[in-house]
């Protein structure tokens, strides 16, 4: 599973495509991916586009983010 942000999109051929499978707009998710945060009211559309994310990865990926922040 991606570490961060920026690992999941680019791990899932880039913010268009992320933002054709889950319905959000390709800025919106190039914008994700320079905040390096994939927003918790998007989760639910990224688990359905992707059935091998699950909830938990999600938190992990969250959870390093702000390990980083805090750092």
């Amino acid at each position: 599973m991606a570490k961060t942000a920026i690992d999941f999109i680019d791990g899932r051929g880039g913010a268009t495509a992320v933002a054709r499978a889950t319905g959000h707009k390709p800025g919106a998710v190039a914008l994700w991916r320079h905040r390096n945060k994939l927003p918790r009211a998007a989760w639910p559309e990224i688990i359905e586009a992707f059935p091998d994310v699950s909830l938990d990865d999600l938190k992990a990926i969250e959870a390093r983010a702000r390990k980083r922040a805090a750092a």
